[in-house]
Formats: C-alpha cells, sequence, structure tokens
C-alpha cells in the first residue's frame, strides 16, 4: 500500500498536526480530558474506598471498586496493543485511500454494478 498517491491535491503528509502549534494544541487537549477523565475516575475509586473503611453497605465499595478495576484492563490492553503493534503509525492513509477508492468506484461504472449485484 505504499503506492498510495494523493487525491484531488490532498497530501497526506498536510495533516491536521503539520505546524508545531496544532500539534501542541491538541496534546494540550488530550492530556486536558485524560486528566478530567481519570480524576474523575480516581474520586470514583476513593467514593468506593471510603464506603468500604467506613463500612456503610457491607460488599458494594468492594464489588464496585473490582468491577471498575476489571472494565478497565480491557481499555489499557487494547490501547497497548494498538500502541506497540504499530496502530497509531499512520492514522491518516485509510482517509486517503477512502477516498481514492470512492473516485475509482465513480469513474468505473461497471465496478458499481458488480457490487450492486451481490
Amino acid at each position: 500500500m505504499n503506492n498510495v498517491r494523493p487525491v484531488r491535491g490532498l497530501d497526506p503528509r498536510d495533516s491536521a498536526l503539520s505546524t508545531p502549534g496544532r500539534r501542541w494544541a491538541v496534546f494540550g487537549f488530550a492530556a486536558a480530558v485524560i486528566g478530567i477523565a481519570g480524576g474523575g475516575f480516581c474520586l470514583k475509586m476513593i467514593g468506593f474506598a471510603t464506603t468500604i473503611y467506613k463500612d456503610e453497605t457491607p460488599g458494594f465499595g468492594l464489588v464496585a471498586m473490582t468491577l471498575y478495576l476489571i472494565g478497565l484492563l480491557p481499555v489499557v490492553f487494547l490501547t497497548l496493543w494498538a500502541l506497540f503493534s504499530g496502530k497509531f503509525q499512520d492514522v491518516e492513509l485509510p482517509k486517503y485511500r477512502l477516498l481514492e477508492l470512492h473516485e475509482e468506484f465513480e469513474r468505473n461504472p461497471g465496478m458499481r454494478r458488480s457490487h450492486v449485484e451481490r
């Protein structure tokens, strides 16, 4: 798939993150979102821990904490897998490939009929 050519003057190297200012803005926004979400998660865990400590409702805090942490594990593992397997290397390429396929589909009416018949 290295022979992908730009479509209608679009160049995959001209992404939204091509300038350092935009790159820092996206990084800052991502850090803020992760910080707020992580803070909310930590506050919820602290609430469950205080429920366990005060023993207000026996077993409630422990079960809730366990379920939250078990639910978090697949997200962490999938993110790490995607990161280490290179899934985030070129996130712009599929978009340009889709545009290329769309143009090819529009130029070739026979291709359209064969896909409709299936």
